[in-house]
């Protein structure tokens, strides 16, 4: 029971995110516990141990939390500052915990022109931070940015040799968790923005399961409380 329910939030937080810029869906993953031995009592071998009959299980257990990194829909906008990668990799921004990596590519700029994400991170070059003159933005596909043709930065797009190490961070954000970032050849596509990879009706349908299998499991846990309170107050009782 206490598996699903793991499974049921982590359905219910890709639900929440499906329209999040970049979002990157979970999957629970669960594991058996160890069995354990079966032992025969009463046995009058003369062994010193009492024999092994066999093996019982003693249920499952949340090994964790795997983000599944696949490419999502790039949805064209128009507005020249929403970017989108095509391929592996991840835009580099700069919080107040260090440096992020993030694929949502809905940026802005502030008032002094530097180029921001949604939540206010700046967003990192190969040299620093992208500061963009006015006149008209153009970005190459390899993330080279163009001002009225004549260059002003280049973004620092980064991948992971282990993607399955990086944690959630909130906002879209990843932290690397130590490892190296690697350059990387991404296709940046300008005037668009890549959309969350969760299936809602696949989702759905596993929300729909989990519940089954939680009653299921839920139904049994009553039965068996049944039979131990008839075997303690009944069977056990005194006459």
């Amino acid at each position: 029971m206490m598996v699903e329910a793991a499974r049921q939030e982590t359905i219910t937080n890709n639900l929440a995110n499906s329209e999040t810029i970049g979002f990157k869906r979970d999957l629970a993953l669960q594991r058996a516990q160890a069995e354990l031995p079966v032992l025969r009592v009463g046995d009058s071998s003369p062994l010193p141990v009492q024999p092994v009959i066999g093996t019982l299980g003693t249920g499952s257990l949340v090994a964790g939390i795997h983000t599944v990194h696949e490419q999502g829909v790039l949805r064209e906008t128009g507005r020249e500052l929403d970017l989108a990668m095509a391929g592996p990799g991840f835009f580099t921004v700069e919080t107040a915990q260090g440096l992020r990596f993030t694929r949502s590519g809905a940026f802005t700029l502030d008032a002094d022109g530097f180029l921001l994400t949604d939540a206010g991170h700046r967003v990192m070059g190969t040299e620093g931070y992208l500061q963009i003159p006015a006149g008209e933005l153009t970005v190459d596909n390899d993330g080279g940015l163009f001002v009225d043709g004549a260059p002003v930065g280049q973004l620092r797009l980064v991948a992971f040799a282990e993607q399955e190490l990086l944690s959630k961070q909130g906002e879209s954000l990843f932290d690397a968790g130590g490892q190296a970032a690697l350059p990387v050849a991404a296709q940046v596509q300008q005037g668009f923005l890549e959309s969350a990879n969760v299936q809602i009706i696949q989702e759905m349908v596993k929300m729909i399961a989990t519940q089954r299998a939680y009653e299921t499991n839920q139904r049994a846990l009553q039965a068996q409380d049944e039979l131990l309170g008839k075997a303690v107050n009944e069977i056990g009782s005194l006459r």
